[in-house]
This record gives C-alpha cells, structure tokens and sequence, in this order.
C-alpha cells in the first residue's frame, strides 16, 4: 500500500507541477487515480488500449498521458504506442507497467523512460518520459570545442 500511494504522490506532483492543458489517459491506470482530489486542470479525455494508436492523430499533440495496462497489448503494439506518444504525440508520457511476463525494465529503459515509483508487484510500476529533460547536454558539446581557434595559424585544413 506504501509504494501505491508513493506512486500516486508522484502522479499529484506531475500534475500539479506541469498543469496540462491537454491530458490523455489510455488503458487502465488502475491502482492509480488519474484525477486525484485538490487538483484543478482539464479532466483526462480516455482511449482503449486496443483503439489507442490509430486515434492519436486526431487527438493531436498532449501535454500528459497516462498509459496503464501496457502488458495486455501484444509486444509489438505497446512498443507502436509507446514510440509514437513518445516521439510525436505526447510531451511527456507516464505509464504504469507490470514487469516480468512481456515487458522487463530494460525494455522502459531502451525507449527512454526512468522508473519513478514500484508499486506493489501486482500493481507494477510507474516510469516516466519527459522530452524536456530526457538528456542532458554533455560539456563536449558546444561551441568552445568545434573551432578550435588556437590551431588557425598553425595547422592548414
């Protein structure tokens, strides 16, 4: 129950920071509450898992979206979902996952996103993809590096 509600504290303070304009809820993110009490914002629109991928376009870009129940899907259709809200559809991505049967922690962590709560086993896990910060910018690269000016009166390229 712990870890549940640890989860359901990380969803509060995603929503209450970010205040999504837009935000979608696809599958069942149960045990966590989409919506929680003393959060004001838009109430999430809903998809099905199974209808979730063709309807994106038409939903357009969102600011939030919460993906629960990713294990039903067959493999290949999760990683089209996940890849698409991911990339295109979505700027930032929630999803509540079952690890063990179809999907481990290093399939999350291969599209990008970081584990943010453990919930109790049977409840899975939350992980998280922001665009914003999924990487930090390394000190090489920038411009102080690429000219090289000290090198112009010594070497001919």
């Amino acid at each position: 129950m712990a870890n549940h509600q640890a989860a359901q504290r990380m969803l509060r303070n995603v929503l209450q920071q970010e205040q999504p304009a837009t935000y979608l809820v696809i599958g069942d993110p149960a045990p966590l509450e989409p919506q929680p009490d003393g959060i004001d914002g838009p109430a999430p629109a809903g998809l099905s898992l199974e209808g979730a991928t063709p309807r994106l376009p038409d939903l357009g870009r969102q600011d939030l979206v919460l993906v629960g129940g990713l294990e039903s899907l067959a493999r290949k259709d999760g990683e089209i979902l996940l890849s698409r809200l991911r990339d295109v559809y979505a700027r930032r991505v929630l999803a509540r996952v079952v690890l063990g049967g179809t999907w481990q922690q290093k399939d999350m962590t291969a599209f990008g996103f970081t584990r943010l709560a453990e919930m109790e086993p049977a409840d899975g896990v939350l992980y998280g993809f922001d665009v914003a910060s999924y990487k930090t910018t390394p000190d090489w690269l920038n411009p102080r590096f690429w000219a090289n000016p000290e090198l112009w009166d010594k070497y001919r390229w």
